[in-house]
């Protein structure tokens, strides 16, 4: 719903009670106020309603795809959905996994930038490094 509709929608609700009872301007101007506010209210809570269910539309794994990862609070999309984005919805990466049922070892990126992540490690050589050290300890 766009803001002209809230407003036209307010003026229209404003309009049926001052033909039904007196207002003064000072009236008028606060029942605008009132009124409008409540209607952004509902409308906010209409679209938390419908992200949340988008969100829950989709498991746990299915809102890791090739280019994007479907925040399943909020339904926005990342490519990658970092501690700090989780912490807003009061969860660790850990909470958050265990909660939607994602394997906990499941990265929570895109599959192309996991892909490429892995690309860079082979070329550098990083598990062979890591192999060493190990042996080292």
């Amino acid at each position: 719903m766009e803001e002209r509709d809230l407003l036209q929608m307010t003026s229209e609700i404003v309009k049926a009670q001052a033909s039904h009872a007196t207002m003064s301007a000072d009236e008028m101007t606060d029942a605008i106020r009132k009124v409008y506010k409540a209607l952004k209210w509902v409308q906010t809570q209409e679209e938390k309603a419908s992200k949340a269910e988008e969100s829950q539309a989709i498991s746990g794994v299915d809102s890791i795809q090739r280019t994007k990862v479907i925040c399943l609070e909020c339904g926005k999309s990342f490519r990658q959905l970092s501690a700090k984005h989780l912490r807003m919805h009061g969860l660790s990466p850990k909470e958050y996994k265990q909660k939607h049922s994602i394997p906990l070892r499941q990265s929570l990126s895109a599959r192309s930038l996991s892909a490429k992540r892995r690309r860079i490690a082979k070329e550098k050589g990083l598990g062979q490094r890591l192999a060493q050290a190990k042996k080292k300890r």
